[in-house]
């Protein structure tokens, strides 16, 4: 049985009021979806788009973009989910055992499993940080011959 999983973007508030330097060289889609993608994995439907950011009243507030892709891959979904735990993780290990952050934008992340009960894995992962906003789903019906990764970002382009 083949599940369509609907993505669920969350939304970060983007403030005009706080701005940062002038950001580096701009990344290209496929560089970003790099940053993401799991390893050996087949890219599909990977497309960006105008973000839309917008006021109660429709007006423009912040020039933003969203970005996505499906990744499909052979691999279990607990390995999917092993290796996007561990490249999330707040700490790493270093020389001599010492843990150490590796990530210091105050960034939030999120796992969720809705799989209980249902013919199907799925899980769900969202990174937020202050100008991202990331979701992973990560899905696999049963006899299925592949592990679907549906990842949406949302990226505010002024800071």
């Amino acid at each position: 049985m083949q599940c369509v999983v609907a993505l669920a973007l969350t939304s970060l508030a983007c403030s005009p009021a706080q701005t940062t330097p002038a950001a580096a060289e701009p990344r290209s889609l496929l560089q970003t979806i790099a940053e993401w993608q799991y390893p050996g994995s087949a890219l599909t439907a990977t497309q960006a788009s105008d973000g839309q950011t917008i006021d109660g009243s429709g007006k423009r507030t912040m020039p933003s973009t969203i970005s996505k892709t499906v990744m499909t891959t052979d691999a279990s979904v607990e390995k999917v989910l092993d290796y996007y735990r561990a490249k999330l993780s707040p700490t790493t290990k270093a020389g001599g055992g010492k843990s150490e952050a590796s990530d210091s934008t105050g960034r939030s992340v999120a796992f969720s499993d809705d799989s209980g009960g249902r013919p199907f894995a799925l899980h769900t992962v969202i990174i937020n940080t202050s100008d991202t906003s990331t979701t992973l789903v990560i899905s696999r019906g049963k006899g299925e011959a592949k592990t679907h990764i549906a990842w949406k970002q949302y990226r505010c382009l002024e800071r």
